[in-house]
């Protein structure tokens, strides 16, 4: 993202000349994982968390089918999805552990170097409206990886109970979303660093070495600028990453915890009241 002070760059949801109305990418929804018993009930991964009566993750492709952005839809999960689930995607790819791996076992079943969108499977207050904005944005950018970011307050605004972590960075203060759009050969040439971060993420000492002292005191004063991050990453994996600030914090909360998923279910029980009065008055 370029540097806010001198060049605001992409947002989510601004209008952005070149981008097709009808521009559609591939899409990999992550519902692998290790099985999550505490929020599941069963041994499954926490995308299968029982949520209004449905799943986690089937919330999270109403909004993916929902937006004309999107095409095709891999899901990686369980040897055997639920019929549901299979019903609606195009294509499902067994889970082979990790994040990465399964990312990468999703990717390899597609030919050339297209923008894909990976999505997490425990978003599910995403919206298509959020979706298409951070794909509207992330597109007109000439990178090989964005990632979508989100303001402080624009979390706090609409869901201030979430739990989240944020980040101050000279830029603002940010917590990341679990959208990113990727090409997948640069998937490939950054994989061993993501790798080796995903490992270091705990020991302060290792991601030192990893992205250099510099950039962790800039990241722990304050001063960093998210170019500087942009560049950092470029310089170690090899790739052009790119962030977009979203001011559609669906992007971002998240479910981790039983607590989380109480809360989600009061924000969608919520607004499926509202949207039931709205409708209502409607056809007064």
């Amino acid at each position: 993202m370029p540097d806010a002070q001198t060049s605001p760059g992409p947002r989510a949801g601004q209008a952005h000349a070149g981008v097709s109305d009808v521009l559609a990418v591939t899409v990999v929804v992550l519902a692998g994982g290790k099985p999550d018993p505490a929020l599941t009930g069963a041994p499954l991964p926490k995308a299968f968390a029982p949520l209004c009566g449905r799943t986690m993750v089937e919330f999270v492709l109403d909004a993916l089918r929902g937006t004309n952005r999107t095409r095709r839809i891999i899901l990686v999960g369980p040897e055997t999805p639920p019929p549901a689930l299979a019903a609606v995607v195009d294509v499902t790819v067994r889970e082979r552990g990790g994040l990465l791996e399964n990312l990468a076992a999703a990717l390899a079943e597609l030919p050339g170097d297209a923008p894909v969108l990976a999505v997490a499977a425990d978003v599910p207050l995403l919206t298509p409206l959020a979706v298409s904005a951070f794909l509207d944005a992330a597109l007109a950018l000439d990178a090989d990886i964005v990632y979508g970011v989100v303001p402080r307050a624009d979390v706090m605004r609409v869901y201030p109970d979430a739990r989240k972590t944020f980040v101050r960075l000279r830029d603002g203060v940010f917590t990341g979303g679990s959208l990113v759009l990727l090409r997948p050969r640069a998937f490939e040439r950054a994989r061993p660093v993501l790798e080796r971060a995903i490992r270091a993420r705990k020991r302060p000492w290792d991601l030192a070495r990893l992205f250099g002292p510099a950039t962790l005191l800039g990241l722990a004063t304050g001063r960093l600028r998210i170019s500087g991050l942009e560049a950092r990453v470029a310089t170690i994996a090899g790739v052009r990453a790119r962030a977009v600030i979203c001011h559609e914090p669906e992007i971002a909360v998240d479910v981790d915890r039983a607590e989380d998923l109480v809360l989600a279910e009061g924000w969608l029980t919520a607004q499926a009241v509202a949207s039931h009065g709205t409708e209502a008055g409607e056809h007064r």
